[in-house]
Order: C-alpha cells, then sequence, then structure tokens
C-alpha cells in the first residue's frame, strides 16, 4: 500500500523538475552574423545602448544586434557622436488558448513573436549637423503545443536569423538615405 504512494510523490517530482526546467532564462543565440555594408561615419564616437531581457523571451538577440552595430558602424570622424538605442531585439514565445465554436474544446499553440528595433541618432555640433535613422523587423509564426523541445529551438533559432536578414536590410537602407550627410 505504501509503494504507490512512494511512486505517486516520484512521479510529481520528476514532473515538478520537468516544469523547472522549462522556465530556462533566454539565450544569446545562436544568431547567424549577417554581411553588410559598412558604414564610414564622419562622427568621432558611437554610443550603443540596449534593455535587459524581457519575461518570455526565448532568445534575446541585442547582444547579436549590438555586435551587428559595432561592425557595420565605423566612427571616422574628429567631432560629432551616435547614439544608437537597441529598443527591442527578441524572440518571445506564449502559448495561446483559442476555443473552437460553442466553447466545447479548445487548441493551444505556441505562439513566436520576433521583433528587432533600433533608432540611431547623430549630432555634430560644430557643423550643426543632425540627423536619425532607424530599422525594424518583426516577425511572427504559430507552431502545435505539443512540438518536441528541440523543434521549440529551431523555430525560435530560424526566426532569430530571419530578423537578423530583415533587420540589416532595414536598417543599412535607412542610414543611406537619412545619415547621408554623415557618410564618408
Amino acid at each position: 500500500m505504501r509503494l504507490p504512494g512512494k511512486i505517486a510523490v516520484l512521479l510529481s517530482l520528476a514532473f515538478l523538475a520537468g516544469c523547472a526546467s522549462q522556465a530556462a532564462l533566454p539565450t544569446q543565440g545562436p544568431v547567424q552574423p549577417v554581411a553588410g555594408d559598412v558604414f564610414r561615419l564622419d562622427v568621432a564616437q558611437i554610443e550603443i545602448f540596449r534593455p535587459a531581457a524581457e519575461p518570455g523571451t526565448v532568445i534575446d538577440m541585442s547582444a547579436a544586434v549590438e555586435a551587428w552595430l559595432r561592425e557595420h558602424l565605423v566612427a571616422v570622424g574628429a567631432t560629432g557622436r551616435i547614439r544608437a538605442g537597441i529598443n527591442n531585439a527578441a524572440v518571445r514565445q506564449s502559448v495561446v488558448h483559442r476555443t473552437a465554436p460553442g466553447g466545447t474544446s479548445f487548441q493551444r499553440n505556441r505562439q513566436y513573436d520576433g521583433m528587432i528595433h533600433v533608432r540611431i541618432d547623430a549630432t555634430d555640433r560644430s557643423t550643426q549637423r543632425v540627423g536619425f535613422a532607424g530599422g525594424s523587423a518583426s516577425r511572427s509564426q504559430s507552431v502545435a503545443a505539443d512540438i518536441s523541445t528541440p523543434q521549440q529551438q529551431q523555430v525560435a533559432s530560424d526566426m532569430a536569423d530571419a530578423l537578423m536578414r530583415d533587420f540589416s536590410f532595414s536598417l543599412s537602407a535607412d542610414v543611406r538615405q537619412r545619415l547621408a550627410k554623415f557618410l564618408r
């Protein structure tokens, strides 16, 4: 009679341990590097600010976005400054419950939402030049709630890679258009 009670306790502990492992901290990647233009900017310094990860974040992409900015924005001037603010750079996951018509059943889906948004402000008080540029990218995808953990990680990783490509294209085009007076 005692044996089933012990088995129930062990199964409960195993279940709780599995639930605890699902709430892991967001990863910093792996985000594939994205090739693109290198912009030589007529400023003396470039400052980059990035936020902390928010709840529900599966992949925190702020380090990858910061690396992209450091690689593609190069200060070559004597005066002026660029401030780049990473407002959002993450892939987030949520579980969505949809009720069927009539309320008799429901369907669970995992929703992945990815967003990158960066704003760049350029100022040079000695020449009275100012400008700003911005780049953003977003993607969403729904998958079945019961997919395996490796499949979940693959969906998030693929989304992060696609977001970086979209972001690179978006920000490069805006820098060429809006910060043309700062380009060398």
